[in-house]
């Protein structure tokens, strides 16, 4: 069909409805309800712009999954597609487990449809084509990269003048197609006049002209691109006159604006359907502001979805009163079959904690754990414990507060390993987050890929004229760039054999006298130049080996932020990390513990917990308190069973130091059981 017709949405009716259910291994009535009038099928079968509400564990993702499905197996046009955008691959990656062999899934993940994430879309249609047509090569785009290169291309006079101004590599970024400067956040702290300026800016635009790039700059790019060629914007609604946005709550302003500019600036007949939960936006960092222009969701076209099938009513009344805009969850998830406590409903628990008994707090979480589910539950459940802040801040929070951070709670945690797709700073980093993906999920080709990336990014600091980011499947990329060198396609294959596949080959005294030169083999014959810089030999390091956890290396678990606990001959993993790291996941269990950002988070927010106060907060901190309740509420609602926050026990005293029995009796009024650690016993 030519894309000069008008697009006619397809009609749903409820007999799709049943069939995307049963293509996604769902029940008949689960888009429908028993009466057939649940809310998702006036979702799935709307053809209107919309904005979609929905609180944890709706299954708003797996609704958008199922539309996607209906209208895949309708859509008639050649050339014109479906554009669905998010912060992650979730859409993408559900599409691909549960529908990729149907006929339905290969259509949406190939031409003429996009499912991927903002970033990927605006480099594929927006940036990437700008660079090029601008004479800028893109070998890889790579934040960290990309500022250790324009870091290294200063002086050491520019850097000691910047470091006094308290500006690191980290804190530079572009902010125009003439490599004006901007600071990550605010303004840069000199004049475009200055010899510091001057020398910044060219190091920018250099490593530019080289081909390293960070996220934000793609950005500017596709703003720059918009600018110089707005009909742009005409021909993308043309190609994709349907538009999807999930975890639409997590746009930042800049984002909005530039979905906004690219798609409905200007009205036109694209239909748009947003998906997310204003109660649980994260932002790339901790006090980042939320996005004013096109703001989630339109009052005006507001559709909710109030029932969670993730937790149950107990956890629903626990985590609501966080909620800025409370929905009165309704907690429709599943009861627990065998409980080893013989308990009908878990115990959610409060720990409170003196600061010596911090060490302390992840092993008591455990014993609960032990407690409360049987061994079958024990060894296929997934049991976390998160805080909102897991890097050191500055000095002076460290030392004004504690805990200040999530390594407060366990020496071996590893901040650069945590994240949905973490980002290492060694190729043994690579290796461990590699071997966490595949011990989730089963599939060991995860850890292959990861391995692949590591020699990549390898490869891409030491230079060389290729794209190494810009191939979606990185084990493949390695294989082709060594199909005319034998000898290191054979101990490419060889490390993988032993390391990612059997996983008995790598220790630190194998990794110095015989790995780290085979695999500085393989990234040097793809790059074609030598592996010997400061930053390549770093990045070939040993580091730290993976800490052990109550007598347990970690390594055991294939990345070092998991906690290992043993108790009469019984065994369980807790994955440590930040809240960042789990937004959209379930757990069986969770753990929330306190961390300090201009103050104590969890202490911040008590009148919530104690069910004191709900909805947005009112007095002179409320801009940081609004991002205390929706970081800590998006971690409170991640359970399916055990809910628990670790506290400071000063949290819970009055001004005397001792236990204020009126709060006390508001938390257990609310079905908290409180913990004093250093007892054992209930307070």
């Amino acid at each position: 069909m030519s894309s000069s017709v008008p697009f006619e949405f397809p009609e749903i009716y409820d007999e799709d409805l049943r069939w995307a259910a049963s293509q996604l291994g769902l029940p008949d009535s689960a888009f429908l309800g028993e009466q057939g009038n649940d809310p998702r099928k006036s979702v799935i079968q709307s053809k209107e712009n919309m904005d979609v509400a929905a609180c944890p564990g709706s299954g708003k993702t797996t609704v958008l999954i199922a539309k996607l499905a209906i209208l895949a197996k309708k859509w008639n046009y050649r050339t014109r597609g479906i554009c669905v955008l998010s912060h992650t691959n979730a859409a993408r990656n559900i599409i691909e487990t549960r529908l990729g062999n149907s006929s339905e899934g290969q259509r949406l993940l190939s031409y003429p449809h996009f499912i991927g994430t903002i970033h990927s879309f605006v480099n594929e249609f927006l940036a990437s084509p700008w660079l090029k047509a601008q004479g800028y090569p893109i070998k890889m785009i790579d934040t960290e990269v990309c500022e250790s290169r324009r870091w290294n291309s200063l002086t050491w006079k520019t850097k000691n003048y910047l470091g006094k101004q308290r500006i690191t590599s980290k804190d530079i970024r572009i902010i125009d197609s003439s490599f004006n400067l901007g600071k990550k956040p605010g303004a840069f702290p000199c004049g475009e006049s200055t010899d510091s300026y001057k020398a910044v800016q060219n190091a920018c635009k250099q490593v530019a002209e080289s081909g390293y790039h960070c996220y934000d700059d793609m950005f500017v790019w596709a703003r720059d691109m918009l600018n110089n060629f707005p009909g742009v914007r005409y021909s993308t609604r043309q190609r994709f006159p349907l538009l999807f946005i999930d975890e639409a709550q997590d746009n930042s302003d800049e984002q909005s604006g530039l979905i906004k500019n690219i798609f409905t600036a200007d009205g036109c007949d694209l239909v748009r359907q947003r998906f997310g939960d204003g109660n649980q936006a994260i932002y790339d960092f901790t006090g980042a502001q939320e996005a004013t222009t096109d703001a989630f969701p339109c009052e005006s076209i507001r559709v909710s979805i109030p029932n969670s099938f993730r937790f149950g009513q107990a956890i629903a009344n626990l985590a609501d009163p966080l909620g800025l805009s409370p929905y009165t969850m309704l907690g429709q998830g599943p009861r627990l079959k065998m409980l080893a406590s013989g308990q009908s409903e878990c115990s959610h628990t409060i720990f409170a904690f003196e600061d010596k008994d911090i060490l302390k707090v992840l092993d008591m979480y455990g014993n609960l754990l032990f407690d409360t589910f049987s061994d079958n539950e024990l060894q296929n459940g997934c049991f976390t414990a998160v805080g909102m802040v897991h890097r050191n801040q500055d000095d002076d929070e460290v030392s004004k507060y504690c805990p200040h951070r999530v390594g407060d709670y366990w020496n071996g945690y590893n901040p650069k390993l945590t994240g949905i797709d973490p980002t290492p700073q060694t190729f043994i980093q690579y290796v461990h987050v590699g071997l966490a993906a595949a011990r989730e999920v089963g599939e060991v080709h995860l850890a292959v890929e990861k391995a692949a990336q590591g020699i990549l990014r390898m490869a891409a600091i030491a230079g060389g004229a290729h794209e190494y980011g810009r191939r979606k499947h990185k084990h493949r990329y390695v294989l082709e760039a060594l199909k005319d060198a034998s000898e290191q396609k054979m101990q490419y294959m060889e490390f993988l054999n032993s390391c990612i596949v059997s996983q008995v080959g790598l220790s630190e005294d194998a990794w110095i006298s015989k790995w780290q030169k085979i695999i500085s083999g393989v990234a040097e014959k793809i790059c074609g130049v030598g592996i010997n810089s400061a930053d390549v030999k770093s990045f070939l390091s040993w580091g730290e080996s993976p800490a052990a956890s109550n007598g347990i290396p970690a390594a055991k678990s294939g990345n070092c932020n998991f906690y290992s606990c043993t108790r009469d001959n019984r065994e369980l993993t807790i994955k440590v990390g930040s809240i960042h790291s789990v937004k959209g996941q379930t757990h069986t269990a969770t753990l929330v513990l306190e961390t300090a950002w201009n103050g104590c988070n969890l202490e911040h927010i008590i009148p919530w917990l104690s069910g004191e106060s709900s909805g947005k907060p009112t007095k002179k901190s409320a801009a940081r308190d609004i991002t205390r309740l929706k970081t800590h509420y998006v971690a409170m609602t991640r359970p399916s069973h055990l809910l628990c926050l670790a506290l400071p026990k000063r949290t819970l005293c009055g001004k005397d130091g001792q236990v204020d029995a009126t709060l006390i009796n508001k938390l257990q009024g609310r079905s908290w059981n409180i913990v004093d650690i250093a007892t054992g016993n209930t307070l």
